[in-house]
């Protein structure tokens, strides 16, 4: 059936590939509204693109129609316990994915990997702790980024048992500020500007629930999360998650933002008809720079309900052990041999650069460093005294 941008034609086609016809509370709608007009008005999607929006928009709102369903039947998930997270925050291409995936691999987590990003609800049929459907669904996902986007891979490798950001989840909101940057229309990120940030974290929380029940409760462990996107988010995060310990890594400015918009440059590509590196540049600036500084005055705003650890980015790549301690002190969970044993074996297999190195520069996205200072008011997160040891 040819994709209309019409919220009515988008709801019933979930409803009709779910077999459901209950989304549950409607506050999502109003946003989902927004994106498609956006998106139909102000986006010149490729072909690619455009099923690429098609199939996200449905499968967004077919795990929610499963989601609810499942809810009904087995309300005791909204009674899991996933109140005491560690969450890996820190602007993009700040050691942010190597810090998620190695403690992912670490006795006593729940690693939050592609394949429950992308379907956090079972497939129908699906036999209790055996999602093949939803890892096959993520190993395509994986084997087509390989084929057809290696400059992607090169700066974001992916797989579908490997750990993933958390703001996959938070998507499923749709009324989330990050649906921006894989919707870049300067009219919806207004708009989404203009929203509560709480709603999102608080579906992503009971997307969270959902996903531990699966795996038969909590049993002692803790959900290892990370998301750039968390940056200027911390009154949700820390509502939403009281009991969160949070590993914030720092890098510079000069070598994140340009990394960044190499990144984003690859991903668009494969969206939309044309792209241009100096608007990435703009758009970067655009986003960024407001939830920078957002982040750096709730930093003070919440100083006291934060359980924190500051790292800087060498720290992070460099001495990733001392990192660990540091944090499993902060969040007061046991290091033992078993751990340390973990930490080893999961360097070993994970160099960096593996799928090679992207090339890029501040001038190709019409960036300079007064810009920076402009936007951001800094180049290092205004940790660099406190951070020449690694730490804060």
């Amino acid at each position: 059936m040819r994709f209309a941008f019409d919220l009515d034609h988008v709801l019933a086609n979930a409803q009709q590939a779910a077999g459901l016809d209950d989304f549950g509370d409607l506050p999502f709608v109003e946003a989902l509204e927004e994106l498609l007009r956006c998106a139909k008005e102000d986006l010149e999607f490729s072909n690619n693109g455009r099923l690429a929006f098609e199939s996200n928009l449905q499968r967004w709102l077919v795990n929610r129609l499963r989601y609810v369903n499942d809810v009904k039947i087995n309300p005791a998930i909204l009674n899991e316990d996933v109140s005491d997270p560690i969450v890996v925050i820190g602007m993009p291409r700040s050691g942010t994915t190597k810090m998620q995936r190695l403690l992912s691999s670490l006795p006593g987590t729940i690693s939050l990997p592609l394949w429950m990003t992308q379907n956090p609800a079972p497939f129908p049929g699906e036999e209790p702790g055996k999602p093949v459907q939803r890892i096959e669904y993520a190993r395509a996902i994986q084997s087509a980024q390989a084929e057809h986007n290696p400059d992607f891979l090169a700066s974001h490798e992916r797989k579908a048992d490997e750990a993933e950001e958390d703001s996959d989840l938070l998507l499923f909101a749709f009324d989330y500020l990050m649906m921006y940057i894989i919707h870049p229309s300067e009219r919806f990120l207004t708009w989404l500007r203009s929203r509560p940030r709480l709603p999102a974290y608080e579906f992503q929380k009971r997307l969270l629930q959902y996903l531990q029940w699966q795996q038969g409760g909590k049993r002692g462990r803790r959900w290892i999360l990370k998301n750039p996107g968390h940056i200027g988010q911390m009154d949700a995060l820390t509502q939403v998650y009281p009991k969160a310990t949070l590993v914030h890594l720092h890098r510079d400015l000069r070598e994140v933002l340009p990394s960044y918009c190499r990144l984003i440059q690859s991903i668009y590509q494969e969206l939309f008809v044309s792209v241009d590196p100096r608007r990435i540049g703009r758009e970067t600036l655009a986003y960024w720079g407001p939830e920078f500084r957002r982040q750096r005055q709730q930093r003070q705003t919440f100083a006291e309900q934060l359980n924190i650890l500051d790292v800087s980015y060498q720290a992070a790549v460099g001495d990733s052990l001392a990192v660990v301690e540091r944090l499993f002190e902060a969040a007061c969970m046991p290091l033992d041999e078993q751990v340390m044993v973990a930490i080893r074996n999961w360097e070993e297999g994970n160099k960096q650069h593996k799928h090679g190195r992207p090339s890029y520069s501040m001038a190709q996205y019409g960036l300079d460093q007064q810009d920076i200072m402009d936007v951001f008011g800094t180049f290092d997160d205004g940790f660099a005294d406190n951070l020449r040891s690694g730490y804060a």
